[in-house]
C-alpha cells in the first residue's frame, strides 16, 4: 500500500468509527423512547387486524347457501342467457 492510500484510509477510518459510535449511542439513548412507541404501534395494528377478521367472518355468512333446486334454476338461467347472447 502506498503512503497516500494508507494516510487516506487512516483519515476516513477514524471518521467511520466516530459515526458508528454516535449512531450506536443515539440508538441506546432513543431505545427507551422508541421501544414503547413501537410496542403500542404493533398492538394497535394487531387489534385492528383482529377486529377486521371478526367483521369479515360475520359478513361472510350473511347469505344462506342455495338449495339444490335454487342452484339448478340459477344455472339454467345462466345457460339460457349465454345461448341468447350468441344469437
Amino acid at each position: 500500500m502506498s503512503s497516500f492510500r494508507s494516510n487516506l484510509y487512516d483519515h476516513f477510518k477514524d471518521r467511520r468509527y466516530a459515526a458508528l459510535f454516535l449512531v450506536s449511542r443515539g440508538a441506546l439513548v432513543l431505545s427507551p423512547i422508541l421501544l414503547p412507541v413501537m410496542g403500542l404501534y404493533v398492538l394497535a395494528r394487531g387489534w385492528s387486524a383482529l377486529r377486521l377478521a371478526r367483521a369479515n367472518r360475520r359478513n361472510k355468512l350473511r347469505y344462506s347457501p342455495l338449495s339444490r333446486d335454487e342452484l339448478r334454476v340459477a344455472r339454467s338461467k345462466l345457460l339460457n342467457n349465454q345461448s341468447r347472447r350468441s344469437l
